[in-house]
């Protein structure tokens, strides 16, 4: 249940205001909806957000457990800030990632937290910043910041959210981030309600834990007095071998909407296939037990340089196209300053006394229209190759056989000859 980590845990943080404003909402019919843990599979949970079709005046709230593990993590939070209409509350994954920031304010990474999916979350800032470290380590301590002031739960007049459960041995009120953050089967494996008047909605662990769902919501199979669950588990799992998704739930309806994991996003597939002692092959572990995503290795270093070819290989392709239309391209010293921003065509030499038009310069490559522009064609016809050269077959003089023998005759006279 504990947290077996040396971190400091501190007491539970309660927003008021922002309790508040989400209780108004829900009691003039607008729809405040939970969702589970996302750990960075930040295209899936930008379809869901699709698919729930928002208005201006709902609220997503998500459980925690926002980073670590998926391919985007840094994408993700830069997203969640950027709504107004997604609260967070704080998991222990984003715990973990603030033990990096020292009390000075530097940003060093913290080792067990880098062994517990944290890998893929800084590669993600690394390849965001285009591998710039200083400006991937100044946006990963903003978002710290931002993370450090997140409330751990959420309290309304029906219901509770939090990342992990709570204590039943405990009050509510004296409960802090060990338990909210961390608790597990002592939470949900608990037989009665541990507030009789609100249902307890809450990610962390993965429904094939809690129940016999795998990769679907979980309900307590005890209610409240008002015939609502006593509990909720919305960790469906976004890298789930049986059925990966991110699951959500209207707070007024119970109405459950699920988005599968996008195909982009299954790095989890890509593990162990063979089956072992006669068991289900298990996709989601990969070498040396790792179960992140390949954004994690060398801290994101591989996948800029998988982007940087697949760039070049992009410009490659451009530029052939380019030449099959008949646009040159040509290496300069030229640069965009030399020419005045309003002239668009220079002149370039090429014969004595003759100048060929340019179109223009861009980023020292000089773009001068080829031979075979459809403006020189007359008539233009389709792109393709535009010249060719004619070569005519010779007429082949075939001899007899008393032909060749007296030209070879000829020629052994004329060595005799020569040699006398």
């Amino acid at each position: 249940m504990s947290c077996s980590l040396d971190i400091p845990l501190g007491p539970s943080c309660r927003d008021p205001s922002l309790e508040a404003d989400l209780q108004a909402r829900l009691d003039a019919g607008h729809r405040i909806i939970a969702v589970g843990d996302i750990h960075g599979h930040l295209a899936t949970f930008r379809a869901l957000l699709h698919r729930l079709d928002l208005t201006e005046d709902d609220r997503v709230i998500c459980l925690g457990d926002m980073i670590d593990r998926g391919p985007d993590s840094a994408g993700l939070i830069s997203l969640v800030r950027s709504d107004p209409r997604i609260v967070c509350i704080k998991g222990n994954h984003e715990l973990m990632a603030l033990q990096s920031i020292t009390p000075s304010g530097q940003v060093e990474l913290w080792q067990p937290w880098l062994k517990r999916g944290g890998k893929s979350t800084w590669g993600s800032y690394i390849v965001r910043a285009e591998g710039d470290l200083w400006q991937a380590k100044s946006n990963f301590f903003n978002d710290a910041m931002w993370m450090d002031n997140l409330p751990t739960q959420i309290v309304l007049d029906g219901v509770r959210l939090v990342h992990a459960g709570y204590d039943p041995r405990m009050p509510l009120d004296a409960q802090g981030e060990k338990e909210l953050l961390w608790i597990r089967k002592r939470w949900f494996q608990h037989d009665a309600p541990v507030d009789p008047a609100r249902m307890v909605v809450f990610g962390h662990s993965t429904t094939t834990k809690v129940g016999k769902c795998a990769g679907e919501v979980a309900f307590s199979s005890f209610t409240l007095p008002d015939e609502r669950p006593a509990w909720v588990a919305m960790d469906v799992g976004a890298y789930n071998h049986v059925s990966p998704g991110i699951a959500s739930i209207d707070l007024k309806t119970q109405r459950v909407v699920k988005q599968t994991t996008l195909r982009s996003e299954r790095w989890f597939e890509h593990g162990n296939l063979t089956k072992s002692k006669g068991k289900k092959p298990q996709r989601w572990k990969q070498e040396d037990n790792r179960k992140e995503a390949w954004i994690a290795e060398h801290y994101g270093l591989a996948a800029l340089r998988m982007s940087t070819r697949k760039e070049h290989i992009a410009e490659l392709k451009a530029k052939r196209r380019l030449r099959m239309a008949g646009v040159v391209l040509e290496q300069t010293d030229m640069k965009e300053g030399d020419f005045p921003a309003n002239q668009k065509q220079s002149l370039h030499p090429t014969h004595e006394g003759e100048r060929e038009p340019l179109d223009w310069v861009h980023h020292g490559q000089r773009i001068r229209r080829g031979p075979g522009t459809e403006s020189d064609r007359n008539p233009p016809h389709l792109p393709g190759p535009t010249g060719f050269r004619v070569h005519e077959r010779t007429q082949v003089r075939i001899e007899t056989s008393s032909q060749i023998d007296h030209s070879s005759n000829a020629w052994n006279a004329r060595r005799r000859s020569q040699k006398s």
